[in-house]
């Protein structure tokens, strides 16, 4: 696989920026996971040297945003010391060792809903990057 060297930035379709990485650069493998594959085809889709700008809908940047991702969990499972921010990131252990990850969306008495989705899950996005290198 190739290593690629880019700078790019993400963003809200509305101009908030998310991430980015201009001022120092990004080096990756293709597929290793440090891109969403989303950005990673418009990494393929980009020539050296080429500053390009992608729009990418909701659907075809992280995905559409699921009322089953929502899930109310009693707030005795959250460890005693926690503490309730609303989009705090809260990692939680399956039986099986899986983690995940969810954002605090809603804060009750005695129940507490996380949001599963991916953070920019239903957003349409602004993808800017500049190929520096690709070494094999």
């Amino acid at each position: 696989m190739a290593n690629y060297t880019i700078h790019f930035k993400l963003s809200h379709a509305n101009g908030a920026l998310v991430d980015e990485a201009w001022d120092e650069p990004l080096v990756f493998e293709m597929g290793d996971g440090q891109l969403d594959p989303c950005l990673e085809k418009c990494v393929l889709d980009s020539e050296l040297g080429e500053l390009r700008t992608f729009l990418l809908g909701a659907s075809e940047a992280f995905g559409d945003s699921y009322d089953e991702a929502f899930q109310l969990m009693p707030r005795d499972d959250f460890p005693p010391d926690f503490k309730f921010e609303i989009d705090a990131a809260v990692e939680f252990q399956t039986p099986t060792g899986d983690a995940y990850v969810g954002c605090i969306d809603q804060i009750e008495d005695e129940q507490i809903r996380v949001n599963f989705n991916h953070p920019l899950a239903g957003a349409d996005v602004s993808f800017q990057v500049k190929i520096l290198d690709i070494t094999s």
